[in-house]
Order: structure tokens, then sequence, then C-alpha cells
């Protein structure tokens, strides 16, 4: 059978005459297809054609070549992902105790993306906030329908958490685990994959793989065991026009990690240390817990001139923040990309006199709830200086993007101690309206 690929481009080398889907009838891409039947459909593949269920399979056994995970597909990224993950977790959870009236709760660190506290919200499920333990909290909790834990590891600074070690505790308690993975998707091709969630006892792990791999914006695959629908539970918030282009981009992702993937990370590593030989006054030790793909450089009070600087070498950085400038490399950048790179932090470097800070850990702050997130999104709000909102509840997540970590959300009680965090973000924000 032809692969998803081979067959548009058999399709598109024939000039067709389109009268389907999309509009713009090839003339923008002629690859930009829409459900067709020798395309499949993602969410309803057909067993016969099997064009995405084959798909499907050689991304797990791409990934892992193991036969007790399934892989799913999404072309909304990992917020489609995570969305899914959760409903099909809370759905496993309603079948093993038979009362879907009963309140669900998840048990989650506090660092984790917007997109999963929207889902939270969508789905009716509370938070359990993990400030330290996570055995703690299920030990305090152990009365609540707790339908799963979850983590995000690796973070956008690359930092990870000890997921096999949460893994054994999820197990003791009978609680899944679901990993956002969207940040280290490429750990599957690193050491024999040791790293991956799914290799460190997670149930499901929600990987974005166009951020660290070679596919589109919008590719992201949900690794999961088998009882998890993860497909089942995507059509409930994913768009019924997915994009061919990225199922075709994640295709041709997979040909190259196939037979490249772990020589190429093995060569990106060499690439990366060699950067950080090149300009040791950016770099800090490496701390046990980070994920050596990603890159930190550390500059006290010089992060926004060192992003304008390099952009001014015609290189452009994922982001920066005071001290530091973070940028996200693939096996897609070239050794050459990395001696640019080097020559001219040198450059800046001689420049300017370059002071290293530590790396910064989040300070969580605490705020009472006084809504569950469901009922906050869904009241009236009203939009007013933040100045004037000490004691109000808040109506939005405020978070800066990226990393898209919120600072206090839909629900909680705003205090001054917020305040000063969030008068740093914005001026207005959207309190309930009382």
């Amino acid at each position: 059978m032809p692969s998803l690929s081979e067959q548009i481009n058999n399709y598109a080398g024939n000039n067709p005459v389109r009268f389907h889907m999309p509009g713009h009838k090839g003339v923008f891409d002629p690859l930009d297809l829409t459900e067709l039947f020798f395309t499949d459909n993602l969410y309803s593949p057909d067993e016969n054609l099997r064009i995405i269920s084959d798909l499907e399979t050689r991304v797990t056994q791409v990934f892992f070549a193991r036969s007790d995970i399934k892989s799913s597909i999404s072309c909304g990224g990992a917020t489609l992902g995570i969305q899914a993950a959760l409903l099909a977790a809370l759905r496993v959870n309603n079948i093993r105790i038979n009362n879907i009236n009963d309140k669900k709760y998840i048990i989650c660190a506090r660092d984790c993306h917007v997109s999963f506290i929207n889902a939270l919200a969508l789905l009716d499920i509370e938070p359990l906030w993990v400030y330290g333990n996570f055995c703690g909290v299920f030990k305090r909790h152990a009365n609540k329908n707790i339908i799963a834990a979850f983590i995000t590891a690796p973070d956008y600074y690359g930092s990870l958490r000890d997921v096999r070690e949460t893994s054994q505790i999820c197990k003791k308690y009978n609680a899944p685990l679901i990993v956002d993975n969207s940040h280290g998707s490429h750990l599957a091709f690193y050491k024999g994959g040791g790293f991956h969630p799914i290799n460190c006892g997670a149930d499901i792990s929600v990987d974005s793989v166009h951020k660290t791999l070679p596919a589109l914006t919008g590719g992201a695959v949900i690794h999961a065991r088998p009882e998890y629908n993860i497909r089942e539970a995507l059509k409930i918030f994913a768009s019924t026009s997915p994009s061919f282009l990225i199922l075709q981009s994640i295709e041709k992702m997979l040909d190259f990690l196939e037979s490249d993937g772990t020589a190429e990370h093995s060569r990106l590593l060499q690439d990366i240390t060699g950067l950080k030989n090149n300009a040791p006054e950016f770099f800090l030790e490496n701390y046990k817990s980070a994920d050596p793909f990603r890159i930190i450089l550390n500059c006290a009070d010089f992060g926004e001139k060192l992003y304008y600087f390099l952009f001014g070498h015609n290189i452009t950085c994922e982001f920066y923040e005071k001290d530091r400038v973070i940028l996200i490399p693939s096996i897609f950048n070239k050794p050459s990309d990395f001696k640019v790179l080097a020559d001219a932090l040198q450059t800046f470097a001689l420049e300017n006199k370059i002071m290293r800070e530590p790396v910064k850990i989040y300070n969580f702050a605490k705020p009472e709830r006084a809504l569950s997130l469901s009922d906050a999104v869904k009241s009236p709000r009203e939009l007013v200086k933040t100045s004037a909102c000490t004691g109000r509840i808040c109506a939005e997540s405020i978070f800066a993007y990226p990393p898209g970590v919120p600072v206090i959300l839909p629900g909680e009680t705003i205090d001054a101690e917020t305040i000063k965090i969030i008068k740093n973000l914005r001026d207005k924000i959207y309190i309930i309206k009382s």
C-alpha cells in the first residue's frame, strides 16, 4: 500500500480538476488536501486502506519499538493532545468507579502550561497542586476521586523532573501518570530513549513533535497504554478538517528518524558541546536534571541586548528574559549554524562583561481558590486596572508566553503579592464580575 505522501504526490502530479476542499484548489500548495477516499480519515481510519493506522503504528515503532504502547497523531498540537489525554483518563476512571457524578480531581505540579489549565476548566476537573512531594498530596487527598497525576517534563528551560520516581508513586496509589513532554520528543532518540516519559513509566505522554523534531507546526503525537482510547477522545476537541500537510510532515519526519534519528541526535549533541566550549562565558555547568539539547545563554541583565545583537547577526533565538536567552536547536541545525552562533557570542563577550546567573527556579504563589476553574471561566467578567484587583477573583489565566505557565488561575483570589507579578505583565486584567 502506498504511503500517505505517495498517494498525495501521485494525485497532485496528475494536475486534477478539483471540486473538493480546500478552496484554493491546490494553487497555494498542491499537496494540501482534505479527507478523500485515497487519503484516509485521521479520526475514523479506514482499516482496509490502513494509511492512518499504519502511520500511527509506525510512530510507535520508530519512537519505542514496543507493542504495549499505541500512538495517535494530533494536527492540533500538544494542546489537543493534552485535552484528549485528560478526557481519556477521565473515561477510564469513570469505568473504574462506576460513578460519573463524583467531583473529579487531578494531582499536578504548578509549572504546567496554560493549555492544561484550560482543559481542566472544559472538563470540570479540579487541580490539587503539588508544591513539594507528590506522595504527600496523594495521602492528604486519599478520599477524593483522583483521575490522574500530571507533570511537565522537560519544561521550557530543559529542566527534567524525575518521571520514574513520580510514576512509582502513582502506581502505589493506582493513578495513571500523564506527562506533558511537549519539549522532549527528541528524548526518544537520546541514550536509547531512556529519558522519554513512556520509558520511565508514564501511562500517557504528549509529544509536541514540531518543537524539537522536524515536523510542521501543529504536529504532535500522543503515546498511551491501550486502555486509554486517545483517538476517541481526540474527536471531541479536534477540528474535523485536520491538516494533511502536517500529516505528511510527520510521515517524512519518521522517514528521517528511522534511518538517522539516533546518529543525528548524537551529532547535534556534539555541536552543542562544541558551542559551550567555544563560548563558555554564557554557560553554567549542566545541572543533573537538565535536557542536554536545550541551550540557555546566561547573561545577567543582558538578555534583551544579547537577543537583538544575535538577531542583528541573522541569528533568531526562541525567547529572551532579563538574564537569559533561550535557543531550541534540532537535528536540522547544521554544524555551520553553531559556528556562526559561537562567533557572534565571542564578539558579544568582547564588547560586554558577561556575568552568569544561577538558573532561576519558579517561585509559585499559593492563592486561595474561590471558584472552581469550570465555574470561573463561565462567569461574567469585567476588565479593571490591575492595581484595583486585591481581594477580587481572577477570571483568566495570567501568564507570560513563552513559557505559558500561569501566575494565577481563573477562580483564584488575587492578593497583593500576585499583583506585583501581574503588573510586570499587564496593566489591566479580567476579574469575575460581582
